[in-house]
């Protein structure tokens, strides 16, 4: 494959390896479940994790879920990193409707893959379907981050700056798009935010469901913290300690936990489905039913099913150690000056991000509180997600 030059995939797992996950989900080896866990609150509930299991051995139709993801385009490219080292990175791609579709690119993060934003590439790229403007149609950009889904697996992992460069090559060299926009949550965000602190001129703007950027409180410029935003910086420390574990072996030892992620679906599955629970906007008054009102089996094993098949945990995990020290934190009196959109979704005990705060390391031109939907919101809210972007797109033309 030449560098720059994409050229079409397809997404097609071996007979061999559904088998292979047949036999292993049949051999299953479940834990002791804890007596005091009906709040998950030592993990993953024994319920949950025994229907997720059976639905995922005994119904879940793989062939069907593939024939859902074939029907856009897809696509694989070579793109070299500033070390040399070439990356296969696999995207999706929709042209839009109208007759100046604005390019749009689409960044996941962890724990999810380029399929989040399957339920949104239509309506984004042709909003005519749902009884929008057909001028206001988009050309959807989805790839898999580097070490993710069917993108390539690099040796070394790769940080959010590193990839950030390579979506500029993807964007302008390989797709050929002198300017465009994004979008992303999670890592994604920091890739982004990299994007725009990089490469400016490019960008029209950018749109994020995480702000990851952290400004220099210490500078001149930034006035003292005012009484809302010390209040939400509290009840954020407050809500992340007890969430953090997965962070901190994730980026200090993540090959220690690859082996069995590798290894074990029930693993695998058990280790997402838990951050699904805490990050999604999921009704937490029932161990179970909330969880798979807000992410039904096939949608929630159709994301674990492609980290699976194309054993990229551990490569997932990695990007956690690769994070060089300061890519989230700005330079003194620095911040991104693209023009920037917030929508902040609703996660259960998590504080509303006070206006004020984004204001100091974006320029902030579109900020939303969304009534529903969590850290996963085009997959779980698709409707008022491709709104409130189409809105923030619709203010930059």
């Amino acid at each position: 494959m030449a560098q720059f030059r994409p050229e079409p995939f397809r997404i097609e797992v071996p007979e061999s390896e559904l088998a292979d996950l047949r036999l292993r989900l049949a051999r299953a080896r479940l834990p002791l479940a804890p007596r005091d866990n009906e709040d998950w609150s030592h993990g993953p509930h024994a319920g949950y994790m025994g229907r997720l299991l059976r639905y995922w051995r005994d119904d879940f139709d793989w062939r069907r879920q593939e024939a859902l993801l074939n029907r856009w385009s897809h696509f694989r490219v070579e793109l070299p990193d500033a070390q040399g080292d070439v990356h296969r990175v696999h995207y999706l791609f929709e042209p839009g409707s109208g007759a100046r579709p604005e390019p749009l690119i689409l960044t996941h993060g962890w724990p999810s893959t380029w399929r989040e934003y399957h339920e949104v590439v239509e309506r984004l790229a042709h909003p005519e379907r749902f009884g929008g403007d057909p001028e206001e149609g988009c050309d959807v950009i989805v790839p898999s981050l580097v070490g993710y889904g069917f993108s390539s697996r690099p040796e070394r992992a790769l940080g959010p700056s590193a990839i950030a460069e390579l979506w500029h090559a993807l964007m302008t060299r390989a797709l050929g798009y002198p300017r465009f926009t994004a979008q992303a949550g999670d890592w994604g965000s920091l890739v982004t935010s990299q994007l725009a602190l990089r490469h400016p001129e490019c960008l029209r703007g950018i749109h994020l469901t995480l702000l990851p950027l952290r400004p220099d409180l210490a500078h001149p410029s930034q006035p003292p913290l005012s009484p809302e935003e010390q209040r939400w910086r509290a009840g954020l420390r407050a809500w992340w300690g007890p969430q953090a574990g997965y962070r901190a072996i994730q980026s200090t030892r993540p090959q220690a936990l690859a082996y069995g992620l590798a290894d074990s679906p029930i693993g695998l599955a058990a280790w997402l489905a838990d951050k699904y629970w805490s990050l999604g906007d999921t009704r937490k008054e029932h161990p179970t039913e909330g969880m798979e009102q807000r992410f039904p089996f096939d949608q929630i094993l159709s994301q674990i099913s492609i980290y699976w098949f194309t054993r990229t945990i551990e490569s997932a995990n990695a990007l956690y150690k690769a994070v060089q020290p300061g890519e989230a934190q700005l330079p003194p009196g620095v911040r991104v000056e693209v023009p920037t959109g917030y929508a902040d979704y609703p996660i259960g005990g998590l504080p509303r991000v006070p206006r004020s705060w984004a204001e100091r390391s974006y320029a902030i031109a579109h900020f939303a509180e969304q009534p529903r939907g969590g850290h996963f919101a085009a997959m779980e809210e698709p409707e008022l997600f491709a709104a409130d972007l189409q809105r923030f797109l619709r203010a930059l033309r």
